[in-house]
């Protein structure tokens, strides 16, 4: 079994498909070249029913096994049985007039995601993403340009099925709207508006129920003066947001619950208007926070919350920003951005502000790739750019 270290975005980011697979219908290929004679005697429906009682990680590192077991695990006829991982990133900034763009972090013939532009949402004439979340994408569509009307759309761009939500009628005093969605619990969805009021001071949440099909109001069950960064993360049936107080809150997805987690001293920074001076994301089932020390900018810190048994922030890493681009002076957010952390192993993508060079950093080897230049310009007010892991079925 392969280590921490060989985490699947390397591998499958890095290494394309030794040869090309027919497409329309699964691989086949000699028996001779499966491993062992054990397996040569199973079917191709029985190996990925083996497969996809695997966790993701595992068979992303499967395919490395050989060529027969890489066709194997990308083709698309077998997909909707196998979990997925992060295959690239959405853009929430678009251009008057043009339709989303995908960036894919995937190598060789691999494509997830065969309609970026979100085309097959019918009658639009621009398509904003807003959120992503375990496949599903929440939208902003807008019919006619010189009008205010306009719809949320959640869809899904793997299956390009969609489900257009009723209006809530509070756009004006909307300070985000987030999707919250885990297919291994439900096939069910929310959507949450948080709501704000003219001091930028969170004030309740309206939250949409794919169940029920209707809004319903939850007030704020946080402080009363907080405000939220723009990043967010859905883990374990909970909402969370970074506040300026020093603290991660969290919302369960009906509105019930709420809970405010401090920060340690050490996990803090100085207060600042920019949505990208910390990083809030889920890798393998855990919360994690990444931030610049405020007592030495040139080091990244990484911690976990440890939700499961202490409740207690552990410290995980200290990232060299010197060793990671190779210069002592560069800061977070005035020469690089955090975008986002790698749902299956310790890998963190990083933006270099002026250049759209996206870079992947492995944070048990300590080792830099650069993926590719992004297609839009990055702005370091806040992060347009939205992981996404698809859903087949």
């Amino acid at each position: 079994m392969a280590g921490a270290g060989d985490c699947p975005a390397t591998l499958s980011l890095l290494r394309p498909p030794e040869s090309p697979q027919v497409i329309g219908q699964p691989p086949r290929m000699d028996h001779s070249n499966k491993m062992g004679s054990s397996l040569a005697d199973l079917t191709d429906d029985l190996l990925v029913e083996i497969l996809s009682r695997l966790p993701v990680k595992s068979i992303c590192c499967s395919k490395c096994v050989s060529r027969y077991w890489h066709g194997l695990i990308s083709h698309r006829a077998h997909r909707k049985k196998l979990p997925q991982t992060l295959s690239g990133f959405f853009s929430r900034h678009i251009s008057q007039g043009d339709g989303p763009r995908f960036d894919s972090i995937l190598g060789g013939q691999e494509r997830h995601v065969s309609d970026p532009s979100l085309s097959f949402l019918p009658g639009y004439r621009t398509v904003r993403p807003v959120d992503c979340c375990n496949g599903l994408l929440l939208c902003v569509c807008s019919k006619d340009s010189t009008s205010n009307e306009r719809n949320y759309v959640v869809c899904n761009p793997a299956t390009e099925k969609w489900l257009i939500l009723p209006d809530s009628g509070r756009h004006n005093e909307v300070f985000a709207r987030r999707l919250c969605f885990d297919p291994a619990i439900s096939s069910r969805f929310h959507v949450f508006s948080i709501l704000e009021d003219v001091d930028d001071c969170i004030t309740d949440v309206e939250i949409y129920s794919s169940e029920a099909g209707e809004w319903s109001h939850k007030e704020n069950g946080w402080s009363q003066e907080i405000m939220l960064y723009d990043r967010s993360v859905f883990l374990n049936g909970m909402l969370y947001f970074i506040s300026y107080d020093s603290a991660v809150v969290t919302v369960d997805k009906e509105g019930k619950t709420w809970k405010t987690i401090p920060l340690l001293e050490a996990m803090t920074v100085a207060i600042s208007f920019v949505s990208n001076e910390a990083l809030i994301g889920q890798s393998q089932g855990r919360l994690h926070y990444v931030n610049a020390r405020d007592r030495d900018a040139s080091t990244l810190s990484v911690w976990i919350l440890d939700s499961r048994h202490s409740g207690k922030w552990i410290f995980k890493y200290n990232i060299s920003t010197s060793k990671l681009f190779g210069h002592k002076g560069f800061r977070l957010s005035r020469n690089y951005s955090l975008i986002a952390i790698h749902p299956d192993c310790n890998l963190i993508f990083v933006i270099l502000n002026g250049q759209n060079l996206l870079l992947s950093y492995d944070m048990d080897r300590g080792k830099v790739r650069v993926i590719h230049n992004l297609k839009d310009p990055f702005d370091e007010r806040y992060n347009p750019y939205l992981p996404y892991v698809p859903l087949f079925t």
